[in-house]
């Protein structure tokens, strides 16, 4: 028993200096990077908040899973030669403020990102691009606010239904229960700090110089635990997506997909009675970075259509 209680003191130190290491990196990287665009009071909690170019209505992008404003930072910066781009960091990723605590869901997204809007004043109402799981937050927002909403781009969007579907069609799904379980408990080191030790990734989407500052953001425990929330959120996926009546819609599918995910592809174009279906020639998931010139046609298109309209 004086073995295992030496061990069980010598576990809880070693935790100890770990969590001691990861705050004071953390607080040194908030002091190194500080965030490149502004933090707005929301209800009590700073979200982050980059707001480029001009024009009206803005195109206010919803990143994908685990995302935060710099991924993509030069394709968006280049838009905005061109438009009003605003892209943000959800709740506990990239340098906002952690949501409250509970589950998370989609809504919970649209109702933050109405009142970041909102509360940096940036009237309605707006284009909506969604990428992958943002394209389930955008839909939720046209719901919502259905006023706010001049159109929406979705970029290979995440399907409400996908995790069933492709267990129900294919017995299969990239994010099993036992990955995802693997996951929560690989993140769980973060806050010891030993994920900081172990890990090398760098953000690949971020841009060359601001590399540094996305695997800052990557590693920090607030970020780590918002991502895991959010893949689960992911792997509970359901329901059918809402239709969208006459808001008009541009859906944009990566290249060789398989036939279940071209299927719920075109049903999400078919949510809309003014809908626009476009699958890329080549350009995988991340089409931003794969093919830019179709996403930057795309967007521009919309923009055009909601102000002739």
């Amino acid at each position: 028993m004086r073995w295992l209680l030496r061990a069980a003191v010598a576990v809880g130190a070693t935790g100890l200096a770990s969590a001691t290491y990861q705050a004071t990196a953390e607080a040194i990287d908030r002091r190194r990077y500080p965030p490149p665009g502004r933090m707005v009071d929301v209800g009590g909690r700073s979200l982050h908040l980059i707001d480029l170019g001009t024009g009206h209505p803005a195109v206010v992008i919803i990143q994908a899973l685990g995302g935060n404003v710099l991924d993509f930072l030069d394709f968006y910066r280049g838009l905005a030669t061109e438009m009003r781009v605003c892209v943000y960091d959800r709740a506990g990723l990239g340098w906002s403020d952690p949501p409250a605590l509970g589950r998370r869901t989609h809504d919970d997204m649209a109702r933050e990102l109405h009142g970041l809007m909102a509360a940096a004043g940036i009237a309605p109402p707006y284009v909506l691009v969604g990428h992958s799981s943002g394209g389930i937050t955008a839909r939720r927002f046209a719901v919502r606010y259905p006023g706010d909403v001049a159109g929406m781009v979705l970029i290979d969007s995440s399907h409400e239904q996908q995790v069933p579907r492709y267990i129900e069609v294919e017995g299969r799904w990239d994010n099993p229960p036992i990955t995802t379980v693997r996951r929560v408990l690989k993140s769980a080191a973060y806050p010891l700090g030993l994920r900081r030790l172990l890990s090398g990734k760098a953000s690949r989407t971020a841009p060359a110089g601001e590399a540094a500052a996305a695997r800052a953001m990557e590693l920090t425990a607030r970020h780590r635990r918002a991502n895991i929330r959010e893949k689960l959120l992911s792997a509970r996926s359901h329901g059918s997506p809402p239709g969208l009546g006459a808001l008009p819609l541009t859906v944009l599918t990566a290249a060789d997909r398989d036939p279940t995910w071209n299927a719920m592809q075109a049903e999400l174009a078919a949510l809309s009675m003014v809908a626009t279906h476009t699958v890329a020639s080549y350009g995988g998931h991340f089409l931003q970075a794969d093919n830019p010139g179709l996403v930057a046609a795309a967007i521009r298109d919309m923009l055009d259509r909601v102000r002739d309209s």
